[in-house]
Parts: C-alpha cells; structure tokens; sequence
C-alpha cells in the first residue's frame, strides 16, 4: 500500500513539474516576415496589445464596429456560431486558437496579416478581420 502511494504521489510531483515547465516557457520565435503582427510571438490567452484577442478587438474596430452587438452578429456569422455575449465568444475563439494551433503548448503563436490573392475570400473585412496563424516554433522529435 505504501509503495503504491509512493509511486502516485511521484506521478503527481512529475505532472505538476512538467505542467510548470510548460507554463514557464517563453515565446519561441516567428519566421522572419513582412506580414507578421505584433512584431513576434503572440500571446494566446489575455487581452491588450500582443494578444490574439488584442489583434482581433482592434480588427473589429478598425472596420468600424463600434459596439459589441455589432462585433457578435460578425463574429458569429465569421464562426458560425450563435453566441450571445462577446466574452462568449473570445472563449470560443481563444480555444480555438490554443488548441488547433498552439501545438508546442508554450501560449504563444505566430500572426500574420492576410494579404495578396491568396487571402481573398469575398468579405471586404477580411484584411482588418481575419490573420495567418501558426505554431511559434515546433519543437522537433
């Protein structure tokens, strides 16, 4: 019985020092590139400048929507989805993000400003609305 306490408690010291590991690893770094935001890595979760979130508030603004009904109706119809807060849907967004993309599970990812052919998709909105996105540094197996 005691062994087997030993060996879970032991678990549970590597869980908890791994996780703290993960949670003090800094930004690795973005591809050099005229169109990355933020001037790096991105924060994945928070608000503000250097934050997804940040970029996608000051998009939203930037095309001129001025209230946070207008910013929902958008952000739904872009996702899909029919959320009725925009707290709601940062959670949404933000999940997204940290679970699709941020694979090396540090917080951070690389943004990118859409632009040229390949960004189009027929939404005027899309060069202040929506950006490029990829892992900062994958580490290599």
């Amino acid at each position: 019985m005691t062994s087997r306490f030993s060996v879970c408690a032991l678990i549970a010291v590597l869980a908890l020092a791994t996780a703290g590991v993960r949670a003090q690893a800094g930004p690795g770094k973005c591809p050099r590139d005229s169109k990355l935001l933020n001037g790096g890595p991105t924060l994945v979760q928070g608000d503000g400048p250097g934050t997804w979130w940040g970029l996608v508030i000051d998009g939203l603004d930037a095309a001129g929507f001025a209230t946070d009904d207008q910013k929902v109706d958008y952000l739904n119809h872009i996702f899909g989805t029919s959320f009725g807060s925009l707290d709601l849907l940062k959670t949404y967004n933000l999940d997204l993000v940290e679970s699709g993309w941020d694979l090396n599970q540090n917080g951070y990812v690389c943004a990118f400003e859409l632009r040229g052919t390949r960004a189009y998709s027929g939404d005027p909105l899309i060069d202040v609305t929506s950006f490029g996105i990829s892992d900062d540094n994958v580490s290599k197996k």
